[in-house]
């Protein structure tokens, strides 16, 4: 636990915002981040880029780096975590809101979809890394 007053210092003297980061008190990794406003932060972008490698819609393989973050549960509804975060390149995040694609996702990573038609399809996060968080020394 990260006592009140370095938390205080580190917004005083750094200007940095702070948003709700859980960390495992035996190995040291984010366990889970979150933050208040729709665009999520810097670090919660780059694990679920990680996590993810690329466009999480069956079948798409467009590179992370062309892909927008969803929230799986429509934001504010939905917190902007990487638990409710995936990656979709912008025809695959239009066609979900579009043609009304339903999409869960699993706490680590893993996606099923259904069609309109009701047909499932599950997505797998890239990495095998993908249910170890990340280290934050920098928080």
């Amino acid at each position: 636990m990260i006592p009140a007053a370095v938390i205080a210092r580190m917004v005083r003297d750094l200007d940095v915002t702070i948003v709700r980061a859980l960390i495992d008190t035996d190995t040291g990794t984010l366990r889970e981040t979150s933050a208040r406003g729709y665009r999520p932060s810097a670090a919660v972008r780059r694990f679920v880029t990680t996590r993810d490698g690329h466009c999480r819609f069956p079948g798409c393989s467009h590179p992370a780096r062309w892909c927008e973050a969803d929230h799986v549960t429509p934001w504010p509804a939905g917190q902007t975590s990487a638990d409710n975060l995936q990656l979709l390149c912008k025809h695959h995040h239009r066609t979900k809101h579009e043609a009304t694609w339903q999409v869960t996702m699993t706490p680590d990573g893993i996606c099923t979809w259904t069609s309109p038609h009701g047909r499932t399809y599950v997505t797998r996060p890239e990495t095998a890394t993908a249910t170890t968080r990340p280290r934050r020394r920098d928080l």
